[in-house]
């Protein structure tokens, strides 16, 4: 598409192109609160499977450092697709905010996305670090380390949360930001 065609979009191009837009984000991020509710859930009770039968810990054991890196490890995975998912919202937002200033739409959800501390990826900061936590103690529990799981646990923990929250707070400033330069130039957003 030429630049002179993408400065002549009708009003009903660019409701349609807002429309996909709006139904992307949606998606997003459905999927990444079904995951943020999933992962917890399946973690927890394939842990609680695993270490609560005194049959299956001495059959198991010798696995269970195997299995806890595992799960950290697919737990990481997970953590930088949700990394990918918010950037990607990231980029809906900024386009959906461009569209409902072409479409004069003063109070549409991106324009008037709340700005908040307690939101999508402090969730997600709380949620990874403390799932990679438990698949570390599970690794180190059962091991020679037995005596530093808990420690361990907590540190991936504590340090995940804490990475996420600085993370959080970049977006936030990154967003307010936008949202001053898009006031100055027409665009309300709060």
């Amino acid at each position: 598409m030429s630049s002179a065609n993408a400065n002549t979009a009708t009003p009903e191009n660019q409701k349609a192109v807002y429309t996909e837009l709006c139904n992307s984000y949606r998606a997003i991020d459905d999927f990444r609160a079904k995951l943020l509710g999933f992962l917890p859930l399946v973690t927890g009770t394939g842990i609680f499977f695993l270490v609560t039968d005194k049959d299956k810990i001495d059959l198991a054991q010798s696995y269970l450092g195997p299995i806890g890196i595992f799960g950290f490890v697919i737990t990481l995975g997970l953590l930088i697709y949700e990394f990918y998912g918010i950037e990607k919202c990231g980029a809906l937002i900024a386009a959906g905010i461009e569209l409902e200033k072409a479409l004069k739409i003063s109070h549409g959800q991106f324009t008037k996305r709340p700005l908040n501390f307690f939101n999508e990826p402090l969730a997600a900061g709380v949620i990874y670090p403390a799932v990679l936590g438990a698949w570390i103690f599970v690794a180190l529990a059962f091991s020679q380390y037995q005596n530093v799981a808990r420690h361990w646990a907590i540190g991936v923990f504590v340090a995940g949360f804490l990475a996420a929250s600085a993370y959080n707070v970049k977006l936030i400033l990154e967003a307010r930001e936008a949202a001053k330069h898009n006031q100055a130039h027409g665009t309300t957003h709060t």
